[in-house]
């Protein structure tokens, strides 16, 4: 998703602490990513994890908010 190398520890916790959406995808050809997501994860937080993303504008509005939030 950033367009250059990046460590697995990154993928791991860049999600609200949770791992990216897209970590079986980048990391699946040099380990066993379900096998980490199984043995850290219960099956909510992988539901949450793997979920799609969230429309771009919806995303936009949302970071709008939390921006207006800390402001005032």
């Amino acid at each position: 998703m950033l367009g250059h190398l990046v460590p697995f520890q990154y993928c791991a916790q860049c999600n609200d602490a949770l791992p990216c959406r897209k970590i079986i995808d980048c990391w699946s050809h040099s380990m066993d990513v379900l096998e980490f997501l199984n043995s850290r994860y219960s099956p909510e937080q992988i539901n949450t994890i793997l979920a799609p993303a969230k429309p771009k504008m919806l995303q936009i509005i949302e970071l709008a908010g939390k921006a207006a939030e800390k402001k005032g």
